[in-house]
């Protein structure tokens, strides 16, 4: 079977996916894009659900037995107008070209090369082109995924990485919006009254004091991303707030992690300090996967990307659609199909050379689940 006339298609319907902006919980547009593709392309079971993903069943109706090919359509950028896009030699420069636009392509492209060729799992697929992945996305795409399918998905494969490189590990996560209230007042009249900021700075000097647990070859970090408050420099800050996090590939050290921050919380309150703290993210780490299972899953894509590729393939931890299968057992890894750079930055780019290699990676690597 020729599959050069299917690779000549990925890199247009890259260009076509990059016009339509899609920051996390707004992906309506390139969902509605995405959806009417698969339609035109033969399939008949297609829909979006509550939480924007399109899915694309494919003999999965009466299947207890599904495999998962899933890529994400969010962007980090709250851009809503379409995202400029250009050309310099072998390089496509576009935010979330790379994270995750060219992932969608290919994983869109192979399907119909599938269906095609008649090349039908037995015991069914589901095609997902899924919503926030990214940052606060929250995993709320891969989360009702997990809830529709219930106790029907046997394994996950999503396409999000480079060629070389496989996420095995989940990287779970907690994410809070901490906000401090104050009287405030007057930096001249009041002066030795609280300051929203004042407070929120000790909190954050203490956040960087802890040390953070080890259990085995975990790795665990924590991190104030983004500060906010106050009036103006004359004036004793009323509120100010952060956003903030920690994570873990360890379910132990987050654990850990989530009692020292509640203590920092806890012990920052004052008689006239009011701490209103909102969780924002809550990412799992794996929990309750069957190691032979797992394993099983590893190798056979592992075999492909050695042998197709050519590549040493690389193992590593990260926060992905996979955290929440794996969460639930369901053996999962996150692969590559393209190589780029600058993700998430406004630099962000493609490798076009790349594309033909990876969408043979891709359309290998289904046909291991056709049977």
């Amino acid at each position: 079977m020729d599959i050069k006339k299917y690779q000549d298609q990925v890199y247009p319907l890259i260009k076509e996916l990059c016009k339509i902006p899609a920051p996390s919980h707004f992906e309506d547009e390139r969902a509605k894009f995405c959806k009417e593709w698969f339609i035109n392309a033969g399939f008949t079971s297609v829909y979006i659900d509550e939480a924007k993903n399109v899915v694309c069943e494919y003999n999965a109706k009466n299947s207890n037995e599904l495999t998962v090919f899933a890529a994400h359509t969010d962007t980090v950028f709250p851009d809503t107008t379409p995202y400029p896009f250009k050309e310099e030699g072998n390089r496509a420069y576009c935010m979330g070209i790379s994270d995750d636009t060219a992932s969608v392509a290919v994983m869109m492209i192979s399907a119909k090369y599938l269906l095609d060729n008649n090349l039908i799992p037995e015991k069914g697929m589901l095609f997902v082109c899924n919503s926030c992945e990214e940052g606060l996305g929250d995993l709320k795409g891969t989360r009702n995924l997990m809830k529709n399918y219930a106790g029907r998905i046997k394994r996950f494969i999503s396409f999000d990485s480079s060629i070389s490189a496989f996420y095995t590990e989940c990287v779970g996560s907690h994410r809070y919006n901490v906000k401090v209230e104050t009287t405030g007042g007057h930096s001249f009249s009041n002066f030795g009254r609280e300051n929203a900021i004042s407070n929120l700075a000790n909190m954050i000097s203490e956040i960087y004091k802890i040390e953070v647990p080890k259990i085995g070859d975990s790795h665990t970090t924590y991190n104030v991303g983004i500060v906010n408050g106050g009036t103006s420099v004359n004036t004793i800050a009323q509120s100010a707030e952060m956003l903030c996090e920690y994570r873990s590939d360890n379910v132990e050290c987050l654990a850990i992690m989530q009692e020292k921050f509640q203590n920092i919380f806890k012990n920052a309150e004052k008689e006239d300090v009011k701490i209103i703290i909102t969780k924002v993210g809550d990412r799992p780490c794996a929990k309750g996967v069957d190691p032979n299972k797992l394993d099983e899953l590893l190798t056979t894509c592992k075999s492909v990307y050695e042998k197709i590729a050519n590549v040493k393939i690389a193992y590593h931890s990260g926060s992905t659609d996979c955290n929440m299968p794996m969460s639930l057992g369901i053996p999962s890894v996150a692969v590559g199909v393209r190589t780029g750079g600058g993700v998430h930055t406004r630099e962000e780019f493609l490798d076009i050379d790349s594309l033909p290699l990876g969408y043979e990676l891709s359309i290998n690597l289904m046909q291991q689940f056709l049977k």
